[in-house]
């Protein structure tokens, strides 16, 4: 490329830039589509370990190739309970370590390849364009692959002649004297590229072909693409409830701290540069690999208190006072069933009026359980007041919505919700006449939980309560990667009220005082959360397709005998 002008130079670098990014897209579209949903249905599950936590998350990042795509990905699911907050935060780090190592491996000289990966990848992809075989979607990973190793040509090419040029090198060396502009450069053009792979492997091949070799500079760039790479989580989840925030932002924060603390000794730490093996540009995506090494060795274990810290800083904002009678079907207010929304639509929100009114029970009981404070059973009762004044409207809707007919998806929804909400009012009067009365007997016994039992009762309900928001996200939805979700993790409290339950026995026989005196109230809590639970993740198997007709004579019940 000798002899080419400054701007064709620069229009090869803003081409190849944009092809490197939609090669990784396309790749990480065609990865998500093949096994996006037993990712979703994995992840969850894998978590309870801090070490499969970190490979799990490095995992993901190398299949995506992108660590802002896992970030993205994990705080939906703690958005809706699925993980907490100190795995997800732990998924996080190990996600940056992955998508390190994905640009190490794409430094190897593996760009011969592309012609192949090319010509496989169109092969598939148009022998299976018009099918929903695994094949099409392995064909545009190929594609996206290719095109990435293009790029990467093209920026060499374009490096090794920008190396050439006076005026280029004067403006980085500029850069040496200003090391706080150029990581604060280096984390803008992250930020807008919205990926840290392509940055890296751009500064890398900038620092092949000799643009510069001031190690204190390289390292600049390099916390600045770190520091870049944690912004956007954080935007596109602003907006998102607060557990959703939690993990992106304690993930920002470990980056931001590993970036201060490496400036403070940067003429130190760059010292590394110059003793790393291999070739200058391998050497700039090694030392990105041990800073967030680094990260993982320092924040892993100040997970659990960071975690705690968000769970303070980011609270969901006070649920606004409603009124009992339903809001979007024929009820009490005048306004309600006069919307232009479908039917089944309307349902499904005042569904979820109940579901929400439901989860809130679960919260203040959980509350009252730890502090031994009964100052909001009253509150719980008008709650459970308005769980059964919503559950007559809603049947009363649903029937006449069955009984005028219409389309077969919209009925089969609508009977499903009808058998649901039955199962939500079944679990408000769970809470309201079995649970609401255990605090109170124990005070008045003078009896206490033992330290043990109040985790585990906490960790039951967390867990439970992450089932009614995910259950919300099925109704909303409708599924079906979301409603397997939700139904292994009904499957998996069922093992973890097994496991609390063997504890507790355990704790009876070592002769803990507390376990003693509590045993019957910890045991029927166990019972009593487990139903629940049943009744809460019910609505899974009717978002299942090889479920849609389950529980037909259940609610051909309701509807021939409403009252």
């Amino acid at each position: 490329m000798q002899g080419s002008s400054g701007t064709y130079e620069l229009t090869v670098i803003l081409g190849a830039a944009a092809l490197l990014l939609w090669g990784v897209r396309m790749a990480r579209t065609g990865v998500m589509r093949v096994y996006g949903t037993q990712i979703r249905r994995t992840l969850p599950r894998v978590l309870n370990n801090r070490l499969i936590a970190l490979l799990t998350g490095a995992g993901a990042a190398t299949i995506l190739q992108s660590s802002i795509a896992v970030a993205v990905f994990a705080s939906g699911l703690a958005a809706v309970g699925a993980i907490p907050v100190v795995d997800g935060l732990i998924l996080l780090l190990g996600a940056d370590a992955g998508s390190a190592v994905v640009a190490a491996l794409l430094t190897l000289n593996l760009k011969a390849l592309w012609p192949i990966l090319m010509f496989v990848g169109f092969l598939l992809h148009s022998i299976y364009s018009d099918t929903d075989s695994p094949f099409k979607q392995f064909g545009r990973i190929c594609l996206g692959i290719a095109m990435i190793l293009i790029a990467l040509t093209f920026m060499n090419q374009v490096s090794a002649a920008l190396a050439e040029s006076e005026l280029i090198r004067i403006i980085i060396s500029s850069l040496g004297d200003e090391l706080l502009i150029a990581a604060l450069l280096f984390a803008i053009l992250t930020w807008l590229a919205h990926s840290s792979i392509a940055i890296l492997l751009f500064w890398a091949s900038l620092v092949q072909a000799g643009i510069t070799t001031d190690p204190a500079l390289i390292l600049a760039a390099i916390l600045g693409i770190n520091l870049g790479n944690a912004a956007p989580p954080i935007v596109m989840t602003w907006h998102q409830a607060a557990a959703a925030r939690r993990i992106v932002v304690g993930n920002g924060l470990f980056k931001l701290i590993g970036v201060v603390t490496c400036f403070i000794g940067l003429r130190l730490i760059a010292g590394l540069y110059e003793v790393m093996p291999g070739l200058p540009g391998f050497r700039v995506v090694l030392l990105h690999i041990l800073f967030n090494c680094a990260l993982i060795v320092v924040f892993t274990g100040l997970a659990g208190p960071t975690a705690r810290l968000l769970e303070r800083l980011f609270v969901e904002p006070a649920k606004a006072a409603d009124d009992i009678g339903p809001k979007y079907i024929p009820g009490q207010t005048e306004t309600a069933g006069k919307t232009d929304i479908r039917p089944v639509t309307a349902l499904s929100r005042e569904v979820l009026r109940i579901l929400g009114t439901v989860q809130t029970m679960l919260e203040m009981t959980l509350d009252m359980l730890i502090s031994g404070n009964g100052d909001k059973a009253q509150e719980i009762v008008r709650m459970e007041e308005k769980v059964n004044a919503l559950f007559k409207a809603v049947r009363a809707y649903a029937v006449d919505l069955t009984r005028k007919g219409g389309d077969d998806p919209d009925l089969r929804r609508i009977t499903a919700l009808l058998r649901y909400t039955a199962s939500l009012e079944n679990a408000g009067d769970v809470i309201c006449k079995t649970m609401l009365g255990i605090p109170d007997d124990m005070k008045k016994n003078g009896k206490h939980f033992s330290e043990e039992g109040k985790e585990e009762l906490d960790k039951l309900f967390h867990f439970l309560i992450g089932n009614t928001q995910l259950a919300a996200e099925v109704i909303m939805a409708w599924q079906p990667a979301t409603a397997g979700v939700l139904v292994q993790r009904k499957r998996d409290f069922k093992s973890m009220c097994h496991d609390s339950s063997r504890r507790h026995i355990g704790r009876l026989s070592q002769g803990v005082s507390n376990a003693l005196e509590s045993s019957s109230a910890h045991l029927d809590l166990i019972a009593d959360m487990r139903w629940i639970n049943t009744q809460v993740s019910s609505i899974g198997y009717d978002a299942l397709p090889e479920n849609e007709d389950s529980g037909d004579a259940g609610t051909e019940q309701l509807i021939n005998h409403p009252e």
